[in-house]
């Protein structure tokens, strides 16, 4: 993990996500049980955070699927809630 975890909030569908308290105000640091949205199945996992927003609408993230790291973004969805979709880079 690249934050700290200080702080929890749970989201409407379920996961818990995690933000690290800073001077400029709260950031994301990790999603667990975060949906990814892009692969078959309705898969959860937990989702770290790996830097600093690159969008206005995202982050670079990791989860972890069958020992296998797997990268993309943390985004939200049309309910409020932060998903992982992968990439391919």
């Amino acid at each position: 993990m690249r934050y700290r975890c200080d702080t929890a909030h749970t989201q409407p569908d379920g996961a818990m996500a995690w933000y690290a308290e800073w001077m400029g105000g709260p950031s994301l640091a990790k999603v667990e049980n975060c949906r990814l949205i892009n692969l078959q199945g309705e898969m959860r996992r937990t989702v770290t955070i790996t830097g600093e927003p690159d969008t206005w609408f995202s982050q670079p993230a990791e989860c972890s699927i069958a020992g296998v790291k797997v990268r993309g973004y943390v985004t939200g969805d049309n309910e409020g809630n932060f998903v992982f979709e992968h990439v391919y880079y």
